[in-house]
């Protein structure tokens, strides 16, 4: 399956069973009540926010579309686990390789000269899991 394949079965499995016009964002999946996509902003950057009726939360801000959509799986994936009853499968604890540092608002995560900014902490230590993984390395990680 390719990654368009792997996000669209994620998005579906969190509960998110439409996909959101082209032009409303670069990607993403909504329900009658909330949205998760990914946005090109004009410095060229990825944000991946979640509306909930219709209030707009950046949930984070990353270098590359890859890295936007890695965190955007991660965050199907948790929802999906939550509602099946199953533990996180995320380390407590940030990835030794990666460096989480809390500045004003977000959490500033860095890894081999890269970068992103995400609004929560536990969403910036389970994706520090992930910075480096395939699409379908997380899926499969997803699913244990």
């Amino acid at each position: 399956m390719d990654d368009n394949g792997i996000l669209d079965m994620w998005a579906h499995r969190a509960g998110f069973p439409s996909p959101l016009r082209p032009g409303d964002a670069t990607r993403g999946w909504w329900n009658p009540e909330t949205a998760l996509a990914v946005r090109r902003s004009a410095d060229s950057t990825w944000h991946v926010d979640i509306e909930n009726r219709g209030a707009r939360t950046e949930e984070a801000i990353l270098e590359t579309e890859e890295d936007a959509n890695r965190f955007l799986l991660m965050r199907f994936g948790v929802l999906w686990r939550l509602e099946q009853g199953l533990e996180d499968c995320f380390p407590v604890r940030a990835d030794p390789g990666v460096v989480i540092i809390e500045e004003e608002s977000m959490y500033s995560v860095r890894w081999n000269g890269r970068r992103a900014a995400i609004a929560a902490k536990r969403q910036a230590i389970r994706y520090s899991h992930v910075v480096d993984e395939p699409l379908s390395r997380i899926s499969a990680r997803l699913l244990s």
